[in-house]
């Protein structure tokens, strides 16, 4: 089984590696090293030829601030560069100007005792911890997946949006109140697909699922100004726990032609106690090039909670809560950003009028979009069937 190396070990690793470049480097300049070539300092100090070849080329070595961790990978194993240097000791180098690499060799001994791995094995572990954590490497692969999910299921988007602002009610019967917009711009969807959902986004209260029984939702209504004419058609019906789907019929739009749609909702929440730790998700119905999910707290709320993001597995049958994070989450990070009060900072690259759609979705419920402090969680061709969740946990007094 491969080693994973922590982010700690990475880094110990970079401080290694570069005292062996520095080090390493000095010797290289030295009066009866500078200018050989590999062939004739393993003919002159009895050393092997591809030992001096790997340790030459740190001079022809591009690099730019600190080389990183692959010098151990490329440098000659612990005994080989002890070999090199106690040979130029041999041949008449002083000891005092080896002392520093003698240094760096020792410390790289060290290190490799402290995780346990020879160098050839922490090479592989190198290799998966890069391969698991560079982001151009992370997104070729979900654009792989991307490409195979909208083949399988005959839809994608290029872009989904979720939106939603929550503010205290003080009505008899209801604490909170939300209002939200949902859908899609750019789907694209064959004739044989399955339908096109607009769902509601899940939330969770101190790890438990707040479910329809806790909520007065209004029909959704869905947004003409910023859907595509002819417009698709929403078909409403009642299913478990009595919320309602809103199944969306693109039955003007010819086969893979791409289509707006989005519609927005009112909602009324009875929580008797909604607990100090709150999460509300955005599950990743369909393939899409780019995923965007804000969130609106009243300023009363936000002055109370700390938001964060995160992406996670979408239906996990674990016992464990969703906030359980560490069994979830996908190492893919999660974009995350406030994005202050108001609506002026939510423009988006992704959907040219995601400003004015977050603008309309305040006005047309006729609530004042200043009151409240907005956050923002997207990711770029996210996982098909994961989840994007914003937590809410409660400030400490």
């Amino acid at each position: 089984m491969p080693t994973i190396l922590t982010q700690q070990m990475v880094l110990n690793a970079a401080k290694v590696a570069d005292l062996l470049y520095q080090s390493f480097t000095s010797v290289l300049q030295l009066p009866n090293v500078q200018g050989r070539r590999a062939a004739t300092l393993a003919t002159e100090l009895g050393v092997g030829r591809m030992t001096c070849q790997r340790i030459t080329k740190l001079v022809k070595r591009p690099v730019e601030g600190a080389p990183g961790p692959t010098v151990l990978i490329d440098l000659p194993g612990v005994s080989g560069l002890r070999q090199f240097l106690e040979a130029l000791a041999r041949h008449g180098t002083p000891q005092a100007e080896l002392v520093d690499a003698l240094a760096a060799v020792e410390a790289f001994a060290a290190f490799l005792r402290s995780i346990n791995l020879s160098q050839t094995a922490f090479a592989s572990a190198l290799l998966l911890h890069d391969a698991g954590t560079d982001p151009q490497r992370l997104r070729e692969r979900r654009s792989r997946l991307f490409e195979a999910s909208s083949a399988v299921t005959g839809q994608s988007a290029d872009v989904t949006i979720s939106m939603m602002a929550i503010r205290p009610n003080q009505h008899e019967h209801f604490n909170f109140e939300q209002i939200a917009v949902r859908g899609y711009a750019g789907m694209r969807a064959s004739g044989s697909a399955m339908p096109i959902r607009l769902p509601i986004n899940m939330a969770y209260s101190d790890y438990r699922k707040v479910t329809g029984d806790e909520a007065a939702r209004e029909p959704q209504q869905l947004i003409e100004s910023f859907c595509t004419t002819p417009l698709p058609s929403i078909d409403t019906r009642v299913i478990k726990e009595q919320h309602l789907a809103h199944l969306v019929n693109p039955e003007h739009i010819p086969t893979g032609e791409p289509f707006d749609c989005f519609a927005t909702q009112h909602t009324q929440w009875s929580i008797t106690d909604p607990g100090p730790h709150k999460a509300i998700w955005l599950y990743v119905d369909y393939p899409t090039r780019h995923c965007t999910f804000d969130l609106y707290l009243h300023h009363t709320m936000a002055e109370r909670n700390v938001v964060s993001a995160d992406g996670h597995l979408w239906g996990t049958s674990l016992l464990a809560p969703p906030e359980d994070l560490w069994m979830t989450r996908f190492a893919d990070p999660v974009e995350f950003t406030r994005l202050g009060t108001g609506t002026e900072g939510a423009a988006s690259a992704a959907y040219a009028r995601h400003q004015a759609l977050s603008q309309h979705m305040f006005t047309h419920h006729g609530w004042t979009a200043d009151e409240f402090v907005g956050f923002r969680c997207e990711m770029e061709l996210p996982v098909w069937r994961s989840g994007l969740c914003l937590i809410l946990e409660g400030r400490r007094v």
